[in-house]
C-alpha cells in the first residue's frame, strides 16, 4: 500500500496556521503520510523549519490578503460583512489553485483550517473526504449555550438569559442566511448552501471537525456528533533562539508578558499606554510588551526602567519564564497560560476573544476587563496579583496535558478513509 496523501490547507495567519501544524507536526515522522501544507509565503520559512513541505498559496497577493485579514478597526456588523465580501475574492483565488493542483495530484484526504473555506469547499466538490480542524473551538453553532460573538455571553443564570441566547442563536442563523443571499453570485460557483440536511454548517466537514481546545472550559452545548475535543495546540512555531531576550537580571521582579497577538495593529497603541500605567504603579513588576511582528529581526526598546517592547516573544519559550500573563483572549496564548499554569488578565479587544475572556473567567482561570477603562484594569491586575487560590488553573493545567490528539488524529483518517473504500 502506498503513502496517504494529505493536503492541509490554511490561510498564513498564526493563530489559524500554527495550532493546526503543531497537531499534525507528530504524523510528519509517519512514514504512511506524505503531508503538503498550502498556506502563504508570509509562512513557509516557519512551516518548512517545522518539517512540512509547503506549496504557496496567494503568490503575487500577498498584500491583497494583508489588508483583508487585518482590520484597522474593531469590526462591527458591516465592517464584518466587508471583509467577508472582500474574503470571497482571497477563497476564490485559493481555490483556483487547488482545483489545478488536485485536478493533477489529487490528495486521498484534505485538513482545513475553519475560515480557510476553499480547502473544503474544493474537497467537497470534488469528493476528497475532509476534515476540518478548528482553532477557536465555539466558533461552530450549536443546538444550545450562548451564541459567539455577541460580546461573551456566559452560561445562563436565568429564563431571561437562556430567551436571550436563543434569540441570538437565531439572530446568528439568520444573519448568515442573509449573507449568502447577499453574495450568492459570489458562491455560485460551489453550488453553495449554507446548512446542510442536518440543519449544519456546511463551511465545516460534514465528515469530521476537530476541536482544538478543552471541554472542560466549554460552555456551548449539542455540538455536532462528528466534532471531536483534541485538546490545546496552539503554541508558536517560531524558534526561542531567534527571539532572544534575557530574563536574568529580572529575577527579583515579578515578570508579566504583554500581548494583543499578531492581527490587532489598531489596538497597541493602547495596550503599550495601559502597560505605562499599571508599570507607574507597580514597580516591583517587570513589563514586557510584544508587538507580534514574528519573521522579523528581533528588537528590544527600553520605554520605562520597568517597561520593555519586544518586536515578538514565542509563548512556548517565554510564557513559562513569566508570573504573570496581559493578554487580548486569543485561543492561542488562553491555553498557553492554562497549560503554563499562568495568572491572566485578559482585555478582550475583536473576534472570538470576548468569549475565551468569560470562559476564562467562569473557570476561574483568567481575570477580565475592559480594555479601555484605566482603573478597571489597575484594579484587576491588583486582584491577580493578590490572588493566592488559584486552584482551579492548576487542575486544568493538568486536564489540559491529558489529552491524546495524535490517537484522536490518525482515528479520524482512518474512519474516513475506510467510509470511502466502502461507498466505492
Amino acid at each position: 500500500m502506498g503513502k496517504l496523501k494529505i493536503d492541509v490547507v490554511i490561510v498564513p495567519l498564526s493563530g489559524h496556521l500554527y495550532p493546526t501544524m503543531n497537531l499534525l507536526m507528530p504524523l510528519l515522522k509517519n512514514p504512511r503520510y506524505d503531508i503538503r501544507l498550502f498556506t502563504g509565503q508570509q509562512k513557509r520559512a516557519v512551516a518548512e523549519a517545522a518539517g512540512f513541505k509547503v506549496v504557496t498559496i496567494l503568490e503575487g497577493h500577498e498584500a491583497d490578503f494583508e489588508r483583508v485579514a487585518n482590520n484597522k478597526e474593531q469590526l462591527g456588523l458591516f465592517s464584518a460583512y466587508r471583509q467577508l465580501s472582500a474574503s470571497l475574492d482571497i477563497i476564490n483565488l485559493v481555490s483556483d489553485q487547488l482545483l489545478s493542483e488536485w485536478e493533477v495530484n489529487r490528495p486521498d484526504l484534505v485538513i482545513a483550517d475553519f475560515i480557510t473555506l476553499s480547502g473544503g469547499l474544493v474537497a467537497e466538490q470534488m469528493g476528497i473526504p475532509w476534515i476540518t480542524t478548528m482553532a477557536t473551538q465555539f466558533a461552530i453553532e450549536t443546538t444550545g449555550g450562548p451564541p459567539c460573538f455577541f460580546g461573551g455571553m456566559g452560561s445562563p443564570k436565568n429564563r431571561n438569559q437562556l430567551i436571550q441566547q436563543w434569540l441570538g442563536r437565531k439572530m446568528t442563523r439568520f444573519l448568515k442566511y442573509s449573507a449568502t443571499f447577499l453574495l450568492r453570485n459570489r458562491l455560485k460557483r460551489y453550488g453553495f448552501k449554507m446548512y446542510n440536511h442536518k440543519g449544519q454548517e456546511s463551511i465545516y466537514s460534514p465528515y469530521s471537525i476537530l476541536g482544538i481546545g478543552m471541554k472542560e472550559l466549554e460552555i456551548k452545548k449539542g455540538f455536532p456528533e462528528h466534532y471531536h475535543w483534541v485538546g490545546p495546540s496552539g503554541a508558536s512555531a517560531e524558534r526561542g533562539e531567534d527571539y532572544p531576550l534575557d530574563l536574568s537580571s529580572f529575577a527579583n521582579h515579578k515578570k508579566v508578558l504583554v500581548t494583543c497577538g499578531t492581527q490587532l495593529d489598531w489596538a497597541k497603541d493602547n495596550l503599550i499606554y495601559q502597560t505605562k500605567l499599571l508599570a507607574k504603579s507597580h514597580p516591583e513588576c517587570q513589563f514586557f510588551v510584544t508587538l507580534g511582528l514574528g519573521g522579523q529581526a528581533f528588537q528590544c526598546q527600553k520605554l520605562m526602567d520597568n517597561v520593555s517592547v519586544v518586536s515578538y516573544l514565542p509563548y512556548k519559550e517565554y510564557i513559562p519564564q513569566m508570573d504573570y500573563v496581559i493578554h487580548h483572549g486569543g485561543a492561542g496564548i488562553f491555553y498557553q497560560c492554562i497549560i503554563h499554569s499562568k495568572l491572566a488578565l485578559i482585555l478582550p479587544h475583536d473576534y472570538d476573544q470576548y468569549d475565551y475572556a468569560i470562559r476564562g473567567l467562569e473557570a476561574g482561570v483568567a481575570l477580565t476587563a475592559k480594555r479601555e477603562e484605566d482603573k478597571a484594569i489597575g484594579k484587576a491586575f491588583e486582584t491577580l496579583l493578590a490572588k493566592k487560590d488559584w486552584s482551579e488553573l492548576k487542575a486544568l493545567s493538568h486536564a489540559a496535558k491529558s489529552y491524546h490528539p495524535t490517537e484522536v488524529v490518525e482515528g479520524e483518517i482512518a474512519r474516513l478513509l475506510a467510509d470511502k473504500e466502502k461507498k466505492q
